[in-house]
């Protein structure tokens, strides 16, 4: 069995344990489409500063959802995310593919995997698809550990 294969079997198995659908309050999406990370939970923040401007995000539906403040969120050991919004009342929380890149971060896309890596290609964060979307539980956040071939 290759490495891959293996990491992905542990990464199922561990998304198994999720048996009760406690809602999407807890699970960031990883989003290709979305200008910036946000959330609605001003709790995860580990800093948070109010926004100077009114300023607002336009979403899918054009809808819009004021943004209260930016500041960063511990998804992990090894996954910080810097300048998130934070939007009350938004339903799921969202990672910026480019907003990632731009921080340095490598995101590589599979079938069945999404893997995110730092500037040493070391894998931080891993991704299994959940319908049409690739999502990460933070209580399941991977242990960061070279296995994909991503």
């Amino acid at each position: 069995m290759d490495l891959v294969t293996e990491a992905l079997r542990e990464l199922s198995r561990v998304h198994a344990l999720e048996v009760v659908d406690r809602g999407m309050n807890d699970v960031w999406i990883m989003d290709s489409g979305c200008s910036r990370h946000m959330t609605g939970h001003r709790k995860w923040f580990s800093s948070l500063n109010p926004v100077s401007t009114k300023e607002y995000i336009t979403f899918g539906d054009n809808g819009q959802g004021k943004v209260m403040g930016v500041g960063s969120i511990s998804l992990s050991a090894k996954l910080s995310l810097r300048e998130v919004a934070f939007v009350r009342n938004l339903g799921f929380n969202f990672v910026s593919v480019s907003q990632l890149l731009d921080e340095g971060f490598e995101v590589r896309f599979k079938k069945g995997a999404c893997c995110v890596l730092d500037v040493e290609e070391t894998l931080v964060c891993s991704l299994l698809p959940f319908g049409q979307v690739f999502r990460v539980d933070l209580t399941f956040v991977s242990r960061p550990r070279s296995l994909f071939g991503c």
